[in-house]
């Protein structure tokens, strides 16, 4: 049954004085609950096109620090909320609350942040997926992998599904990952891609046979060089192959050669034995 909330948009505002900004997430809160919830964007995109290039590392400190104080508040009443916002004072705004009906607090503040400062990961996934295809085609090979490719892990009882597959003595399961700036979030698909890499890795399919997780990674430009190691050293010794959208040359070689090698196999099994 819904009830009375009331939401904020959170906002970035270089400059304090010309009353402008950039929707970088939303509050929702419910009085009757005493509850609140708030999600920020991980990615600095919207940031970027309406602003240009900023310090990265002190947007994101920013954007960290009101999330946990948001996180941390206790209010009792909109008004304690109103108070908290007029107090703010640096390049992370608040709107004045505004009211809507809640029906479910965690669903209603994701739709929010949905409509009304952008689906960020659901955009981001197709964005990458779309790169990658293109990326395939310019190389001549997207007639060479299989697409669409779903695999049941047994070990945790989940599958997972890539969007293209190709086979090299291993099957090969190719899964682009966008990886932002947020450590948080790097530590977390590092660590999902290292498991379902080496669970993969190390029990043969019954169709596909043995199998490798190739991880084909996006970095933000904003993510430093330590990162992007932790991340390379942690697939590595988890089996996983890594690349990087910024250099794919390998990959498509590899498909490409791995094609020939499979073709020219099928010719001689055809033709049998030399005599």
């Amino acid at each position: 049954m819904h009830h009375r909330g009331y939401y904020s948009l959170i906002q970035f505002c270089p400059d304090l004085s010309r009353f402008e900004g950039v929707n970088i997430g939303v509050v929702l809160y419910s009085p009757s609950e005493k509850r609140l919830r708030v999600v920020i964007s991980r990615s600095n995109q919207r940031i970027r096109k309406f602003f240009g290039n900023q310090d990265w590392k002190f947007v994101n400190r920013a954007k960290a620090a009101i999330e946990n104080q948001l996180k941390s508040q206790q209010f009792q009443s909109v008004g304690e909320m109103e108070e908290y916002i007029s107090k703010r004072a640096n390049v992370i705004q608040m709107t004045s609350p505004r009211p809507m009906h809640v029906d479910d607090l965690e669903t209603d503040v994701k739709d929010l942040h949905r409509r009304l400062v952008g689906g960020d990961l659901v955009e981001r996934r197709l964005r990458i997926d779309a790169c990658l295809t293109q990326s395939l085609k310019d190389a001549g090979v997207v007639d060479m992998v299989r697409k669409s490719v779903k695999v049941q892990i047994s070990e945790i009882k989940r599958s997972i599904r890539v969007p293209y597959g190709y086979q090299n003595g291993r099957f090969n399961l190719i899964s682009p990952v966008q990886f932002d700036s947020d450590p948080e979030v790097i530590f977390s698909k590092t660590g999902r891609s290292a498991i379902e890499g080496q669970l993969l890795y190390e029990k043969p399919h019954p169709a596909l046979g043995e199998m490798r997780l190739v991880v084909v990674a996006n970095f933000d430009e904003q993510v430093e060089n330590s990162a992007r190691e932790f991340v390379k050293k942690t697939l590595t010794n988890h089996k996983v192959s890594l690349y990087s959208f910024e250099d794919l040359g390998p990959l498509m070689d590899d498909i490409r050669h791995s094609a020939a090698a499979h073709l020219s196999q099928n010719i001689e099994s055809h033709l049998g034995p030399k005599g």
